[in-house]
């Protein structure tokens, strides 16, 4: 249990210090950038209670908006996909496990599981994330390339890290 709740805290303060130093400062064509702090939720275990989920979620958040100075567009979209997790990870869960016993991930979702959870988060946490931040629908087309560059760039990062993740469990 003390392992597993280090293990957790590794990988909240590693997402959050990649994020702020490394990913920030990623633009892909000026449009698409990594947002991989989100697979910090990913990774929380289904027994984990509502609050805690929230609680980290804020924290994370205004961590990452107080070091790259977007007063409340993180804060609000993590506590929000905070809110939304519990829900998506019990719509996808394979139907043949327990409550206590699902631990998120490709072993015990399968790929097409924990894929389809990852991307449909990934994709609300972007779409609310670049709405917050344009807060227009003039340029819709910019929009929908931010959405659709940043949700693709930070799929293949939470691939990567689940890759990563799941290697040294074994």
């Amino acid at each position: 249990m003390f392992q597993t709740f280090l293990s957790r805290l590794g990988w909240f303060f590693l997402l959050l210090v990649l994020q702020v130093l490394v990913f920030n400062h990623i633009h892909i064509m000026g449009y698409a950038t990594p947002m991989p702090y989100i697979y910090f939720l990913l990774i929380l275990p289904a027994t984990t209670p509502r609050w805690l989920y929230l609680m980290s979620a804020f924290i994370m958040g205004l961590l990452i908006d107080s070091f790259t100075n977007t007063p409340g567009m993180a804060t609000s979209v993590l506590c929000f996909c905070g809110l939304l997790t519990p829900a998506l990870l019990n719509t996808f869960r394979p139907k043949d496990t327990e409550d206590e016993t699902l631990l998120p991930s490709i072993r015990s979702m399968e790929w097409g599981g924990f894929l389809r959870f990852s991307f449909v988060l990934t994709l609300i946490h972007c779409s609310l994330f670049f709405l917050i931040e344009t807060f227009t629908l003039i340029r819709w087309q910019t929009l929908l390339i931010n959405i659709g560059g940043s949700t693709a760039l930070t799929m293949l990062m939470i691939i990567g890290f689940e890759l990563i993740r799941t290697k040294k469990r074994k």
